[in-house]
């Protein structure tokens, strides 16, 4: 158990590190370069890890589970997370973590939809918490010189979360159907990865060749390494905790990418206290969420 916690613990910390490092290395880079290499290194570093566990050969993946990973990296690998980026872009890391992060508001409703599970009055107030939260983030401010400044709820950044509400939901076809966690993330962000090599245009995802400073290369590198390596924790965590326990840890990344933000983009991003209510209203919701 306690073993889980720890890998939990670790898994909200790179999760929450990975979008204020993708913000970095935007200062010198575009969104097209932050996607193709995160999405590249999350791949290798999938690879990497299924070789190292032996996982890739263990055994055969279901047709059907392979059919539905597929699609869950379209959902996820190819739209989510380049929007996601784009969002990082737009209104910051720390905000578009907290919006993120309100994806199980989406995966409630869905579950109760699609897989029959009920909406108990726990799960009502957890997504009471998490609107608050979304409400901090998007509300207009008002500057120094007076003038409101626009809606921070951008329709890519709306895209994003609907995106990653639908994720664990597909997930858990793929998985009830047959198919491997570890190898189910390899043939998801594999789709993502071969999406963005071919209909990455659609995104205005650029495949050009051209020189990207390096700070920012290794900005994005090690934001998929972390993002990658987040993912294989919490599969870890579930092996050795209940869900119920290690859940709700790991969706605490919020308020690791409001403090990191606070004290490292400094000139880069402005975040506020409202920032940091945000973040803490949308995962005090998705403990509830969680624990409901």
């Amino acid at each position: 158990m306690e073993q889980g916690i720890f890998y939990a613990i670790l898994a909200g910390l790179f999760w929450g590190t990975s979008p204020v490092l993708v913000k970095r290395g935007l200062v010198d880079a575009d969104v097209s370069a932050a996607t193709l290499y995160q999405q590249g290194t999350i791949l290798v570093t999938l690879l990497a890890a299924a070789l190292l566990e032996g996982d890739l050969f263990a055994g055969q993946i279901a047709p059907l589970a392979i059919i539905i990973f597929a699609g869950t990296g379209v959902v996820g690998a190819y739209l989510g997370r380049t929007l996601f980026v784009r969002t990082v872009d737009q209104i910051g890391a720390s905000r578009a973590q907290s919006l993120n992060n309100s994806a199980p508001l989406i995966t409630v409703f869905l579950a109760a939809l699609l897989l029959g599970e009920h909406l108990t009055f726990a799960v009502l107030v957890g997504v009471a918490f998490i609107i608050s939260g979304v409400f901090f983030v998007v509300q207009a401010e008002t500057n120094a010189g007076g003038t409101t400044t626009g809606c921070r709820l951008t329709p890519t950044a709306v895209l994003a979360t609907l995106c990653y509400g639908v994720v664990p939901v597909m997930k858990k076809f793929g998985t009830d159907n047959g198919g491997p966690p570890v190898l189910g993330a390899l043939v998801m962000h594999a789709t993502g990865l071969v999406l963005l090599l071919t209909l990455g245009s659609l995104l205005k995802i650029e495949l050009k060749w051209e020189k990207t400073a390096t700070k920012s290369v290794v900005c994005f590198v090690t934001a998929g390494v972390l993002y990658a390596i987040g993912s294989i924790l919490t599969l870890k965590a579930l092996v050795l905790a209940p869900a119920s326990v290690v859940a709700p840890i790991w969706s605490a990344q919020p308020i690791v990418s409001f403090f990191l933000a606070k004290a490292t983009l400094k000139g880069i991003e402005e975040v506020t206290l409202r920032d940091g209510v945000a973040a803490a209203l949308v995962v005090v919701g998705v403990l509830v969420l969680r624990w409901g």
